[in-house]
């Protein structure tokens, strides 16, 4: 794996990450986010504040500087994350629905708009 070209230099103590797909570590900290907490001749310590999977959060794991970006990116826990993906499969699957009976002739254009409005509140209920 290509590093980031970051460097130890580039933390500090308190900084806020979060973990990329470690080159040399376990696959289940990718996407955790957590806090810089001591800094390693070679290696960033990194306490996991919203890790991966639940189990690890406030577990302390090391990393190499380039496996780190800054700031807390993205959904880290992965349960969100395919949470987040069958939600969006969902709403798909209703819009192609009310496409396909909208020209079919099955329903009204406000009744497609309604039909979806309400698919989209119910998915996010």
């Amino acid at each position: 794996m290509f590093g980031s070209g970051r460097t130890l230099n580039d933390f500090k103590v308190g900084d806020k990450v979060t973990v990329r797909s470690p080159s040399d570590r376990p696959l289940y900290h990718h996407g955790s986010h957590g806090t810089v907490v001591t800094i390693g001749t070679k290696r960033v310590h990194v306490r996991m504040d919203k890790a991966a999977f639940e189990s690890h959060d406030g577990e302390v794991a090391n990393f190499l500087p380039g496996d780190l970006d800054p700031g807390h990116v993205g959904t880290p826990r992965n349960s969100d994350r395919f949470n987040d993906a069958f939600t969006t499969l969902k709403l798909a699957t209703g819009t192609d629905l009310v496409a396909v009976a909208l020209e079919a002739g099955i329903i009204t254009v406000e009744q497609a708009e309604q039909i979806k409005a309400v698919w989209a509140s119910h998915l996010q209920g």
